[in-house]
């Protein structure tokens, strides 16, 4: 619940002018049987048991209070009912962990079962209830009137106050319905109860309250392990999920966005721990979007014992105030808690998992136990996502020069062929270049040499290569530049400038071929051709023989280091 400080002040008022009034109506207008104050005491301790013992039902904690408080009310009337249900909701304080104030939360639920109490009592009373002796028949009817009025009166003043304080209404359907069943279903043991203690006093709570806690107990602790297992069979799918992608990013993009199925969580970042202790971000979630760069969100560039990363266990930070203990972070305004767990692999740490949500006490034990299993199964997708694209790495890169290679580029190629037939693409332009006089060059100083040439003549290109743009060793000396939405024009304009850069720059080699092992630096000159899509080739194919041939004719055979254009109609053109 978002809680203002107008919705404050308004559900204190209303306490103020509801519950004095309510609990001097019990006590002046209301019948009430002599207190036996042993007995009070035993009813005490059972009801503060039975409040610290929840089920989960649906991510929700319930609690099975009512066969107590009812049978309260059928031996002592409404005040005792209504101290009682004052002193449960004070229990749950400190038993369910929530993000709203827990002043606001008590007078919320005090001005609620006030009122309840009161209708409920004045309903069983009309349709005649007592609190001495009745017929099995009349105490049932009556019980299941008060029982039945009591629920639904409890989820209507729930609906309202959220709508006076402008609430998103959180009481469903479902949850009205499921209030109700387990009202009913509690009924008959505050009949039996009742009628029990009636006849053998204190012994009752053997009879009844003892087996009640027990079953209540075991039923809790099954719910809890049957959560336990769903979400192991979750973590398991997850890991399944995990093991299918190849890639970096995807294994990224499938653990937080299937971990959140698990941890419910506002935010969450990924970072890598690297050599020397660097943390680098590799990627987070906030809110919908998935980037590389957090927008609410920033860390130290090194780990170090003093700021509260633990390498070795999962932390929780469940509120505000605990999250000074992480030292140079900072979160969003709005978070509340925090969970920082260390991404282990071989007993080895290798970067951190953060979760944050903006409600207190968001995270517990459990899911503690389910990050570490998590974290484990993406660090092992991690390095074999790092090995797979290193292999393909490999594979599409030449072993010599670093750059891609022929498979890679007939690969993309067809990607950009793609791209320009459903409009994404809008031209494309494809450079072909050769080392003039490259056999020369290997006969005078060797092959070492020459590859050496390769090399350095790859680096020069590379510093000509923009985003979207694809440089690739063709085979031998010749090299392939394709550019994606350039303009005949500006391929031309760029294989110029890469021409004149070539054939200023001084390239060092070490001849292998002499005695004299001293560096020394030599020139050399390339040919280029240039074709461009659609206007010079209707496909992939095309556009590479055309520029070869723009290559061949317009710079090789017209004197070599010139750039060829290639002009179906009017044939080679040349640039000087």
């Amino acid at each position: 619940m978002n809680v203002t400080a107008a919705n404050k002040r308004n559900i204190y008022v209303l306490w103020l002018l509801i519950v004095p009034f309510a609990f001097y109506a019990a006590l002046n207008f209301f019948p009430s049987n002599s207190y036996d104050y042993l007995n009070m005491i035993i009813y005490l301790l059972f009801l503060i048991a039975i409040m610290m013992i929840s089920i989960p039902v649906d991510r929700v904690s319930i609690t099975l209070e009512r066969w107590i408080i009812f049978s309260l009310f059928f031996q002592y009337g409404v005040l005792s009912e209504m101290v009682f249900m004052q002193i449960a909701m004070f229990v749950l304080l400190f038993t369910l962990k929530s993000s709203t104030p827990k002043t606001f939360r008590f007078a919320f639920n005090s001005i609620v079962f006030s009122v309840v109490s009161l209708v409920g009592g004045y309903v069983f009373y009309a349709f005649g209830g007592s609190l001495q002796n009745m017929s099995l028949a009349n105490f049932f009817i009556a019980g299941f009137i008060y029982a039945s009025v009591y629920s639904l009166v409890n989820s209507a003043l729930l609906i309202l106050i959220f709508k006076m304080l402008k609430q998103k209404n959180a009481v469903t359907k479902k949850a009205v319905l499921w209030d109700f069943v387990v009202t009913i279903l509690l009924l008959p043991f505050a009949i039996i109860f009742t009628l029990l203690f009636q006849q053998i006093s204190g012994k009752a709570f053997l009879l009844i309250g003892v087996p009640f806690i027990l079953v209540l107990l075991v039923t809790s602790k099954y719910l809890k392990s049957d959560i336990l297992n769903d979400l192991l069979s979750s973590a398991a799918v997850i890991g399944h999920h995990l093991a299918e992608s190849l890639r970096v990013d995807d294994v990224l993009r499938t653990f937080v966005e299937k971990i959140k199925n698990v941890i419910p969580y506002e935010s969450a970042y990924i970072i890598d721990l690297r050599v020397g202790g660097n943390l680098i971000m590799l990627s987070c979630v906030e809110g919908e979007f998935q980037r590389k760069e957090a927008m609410n969100f920033s860390f130290p560039s090194k780990n170090n014992v003093k700021d509260g990363l633990d390498v070795e266990m999962t932390k929780m930070y469940l509120t505000r105030k605990s999250l000074s203990a992480l030292n140079g972070f900072t979160f969003a305004p709005s978070v509340e808690s925090v969970l920082a767990a260390p991404v282990k692999r071989d007993g080895k740490t290798e970067g951190f998992l953060i979760l944050t949500s903006n409600q207190k006490y968001a995270f517990d034990e459990v899911q503690t136990k389910m990050v570490d299993l998590l974290t484990s199964y993406f660090a092992t997708a991690m390095v074999k996502a790092r090995y797979y694209e290193k292999t393909v790495e490999k594979s599409t890169r030449c072993a010599l020069t670093g750059i891609h290679n022929y498979h890679y580029l007939e690969q993309k190629l067809d990607e950009e062929i793609v791209h320009f037939h459903t409009g994404e693409v809008q031209s494309l332009s494809a450079i072909m270049l050769d080392i003039d006089h490259f056999k020369s060059i290997n006969d005078t100083y060797g092959h070492q040499s020459g590859n050496d040439l390769l090399v350095s003549l790859a680096n020069l290109l590379s510093k000509f290569q923009h985003k979207g743009m694809t440089l690739a060793r063709y085979g031998g000396e010749e090299f392939t530049i394709i550019l994606p939405n350039f303009s005949k024009d500006e391929a031309i304009k760029l294989a110029e400038l890469i021409r004149k850069d070539v054939e200023k720059s001084k390239f060092e080699i070490i001849p292998d071929l002499s005695d004299n092992n001293e560096p020394i630096n030599v020139q050399m000159t390339i040919s280029l051709g240039v074709a461009t899509m659609p206007e010079d080739a209707k496909d992939g194919k095309d556009l590479l023989r055309n520029a070869d041939r723009a290559l061949y004719i317009g710079g090789k055979q017209a004197g070599r280091n010139r750039v060829g254009i290639y002009e179906e109609n009017s044939g080679m053109k040349v640039t000087n």
